[in-house]
């Protein structure tokens, strides 16, 4: 790649003998935490040594490697803007490469903004081709932060809302896309299901109250059989008062014959 980059300038050269070129060159695809080396290739087309200011804009979302400080810090709309500088002197018809590493932070789409080379002689300022990195995930089998299923498909499969719509029949409904074709089928089944669940429910309450009628009805039944005995038994007391038996001699012929105090004290609350 190098040797390619070093043909190009010197064609480039060739054709505009006037004009200095900047080739920047990098990976175009790494991983979170790898580490990047950007290359700027400078050539210098004059017959004479030439002095050059080169000023290089880090994009946030990247650590500093080496250099591992920047050379200014400015503020622009409340973001700060990490710079390299550079101040070299590059031979009559020759080529200076300048290296610098990086890292990305995380995983998304990120562009090295286009270098900036002065001309310390003639003021000109030359400008490269920005680079745009994509950053790819390492993954760990959770979809977090900014991946998602372009940046991170291992970990952020087609049924997770990640902010990108997949928009193609393949078996996964995507909860991004709006009318994604594999939703419907999904989103029928769950319809029929929750139909099928409140169904389940509705006869389960009916089946409960038709249990509680049938309790409190045997209930009722119970106590009327329950009132009819003691009717009975208020009726015998009366017999016993006939012959002459107190309401105490009563009390202890009903206790003989097995009622409780609770019983018996209730079938003379009426009488």
């Amino acid at each position: 790649m190098k040797k390619i980059i070093l043909i190009l300038l010197l064609v480039i050269g060739l054709v505009n003998a006037q004009g200095t070129n900047v080739i920047k060159d990098t990976q175009g695809i790494v991983k979170v935490n790898e580490v990047v080396e950007v290359n700027i290739n400078i050539n210098n087309p004059n017959d004479f040594e030439s002095s050059y200011e080169i000023i290089e804009m880090i994009p946030n979302g990247f650590s500093l490697i080496d250099p591992g400080q920047p050379d200014e810090t400015q503020q622009r709309d409340a973001i700060s803007i990490r710079i390299y500088k550079w101040m070299i002197k590059i031979d009559p018809q020759k080529i200076f490469t300048i290296k610098y590493k990086i890292k990305p932070d995380e995983v998304g789409e990120y562009i090295i903004p286009p270098t900036k080379v002065n001309d310390l002689r003639t003021s000109e300022i030359f400008l490269s081709e920005p680079k745009k990195i994509l950053v790819l995930c390492v993954p760990n089998n959770k979809c977090e932060g900014n991946e998602n299923s372009f940046n991170c498909p291992e970990d952020c499969t087609g049924d997770l809302r990640d902010g990108i719509c997949n928009y193609k029949a393949d078996g996964i409904c995507d909860p991004d896309c709006e009318e994604e074709p594999d939703c419907n089928n999904v989103y029928s089944s769950n319809y029929l299901y929750t139909v099928l669940i409140s169904l389940g429910f509705l006869v389960l309450i009916v089946f409960i109250i038709n249990i509680l009628k049938k309790s409190k009805k045997n209930e009722e039944n119970l106590d009327d059989d329950k009132e009819a005995v003691f009717q009975k038994a208020r009726e015998s007391v009366k017999l016993f008062r006939e012959k002459g038996y107190n309401n105490k001699q009563v009390k202890e012929e009903f206790f003989k014959k097995g009622w409780s105090k609770e019983d018996i004290d209730r079938i003379f609350e009426h009488i």
